[in-house]
């Protein structure tokens, strides 16, 4: 009987373990309606719109990879590749 009351205490325990850390990262369901005029399935983390409902979304811009406009000790192209802004990979920036 003791045995039994310790595995029911362990099981409670693991539940209320999973069931708060679960609560940490609750997301939301996005409120709009899709063009079928049911709810939208996407997740919210923030305010009540996902990303393709919401008319405040903007998308974050990736800059394109480039190949270094460097050149080696050699006098030879580089071929690194690099997203910065400069088209220098990090051996050649200033």
């Amino acid at each position: 009987m003791v045995q039994h009351n310790t595995n029911m205490k362990k099981v409670k325990l693991t539940l209320a373990t999973v069931l708060l850390g679960s609560a940490v990262f609750a997301q939301t369901q996005c409120v709009s309606l899709t063009k079928d005029s049911v709810q939208c399935k996407n997740q919210v983390k923030q305010g009540q719109l996902c990303y393709l409902h919401n008319p405040n979304y903007v998308k974050p811009s990736e800059n394109e990879t480039v190949i270094c406009s460097g050149t080696t000790k050699n006098n030879t192209p580089c071929k690194s590749k690099t997203k910065h802004s400069s088209g220098k990979c990090h051996h050649h920036r200033d």
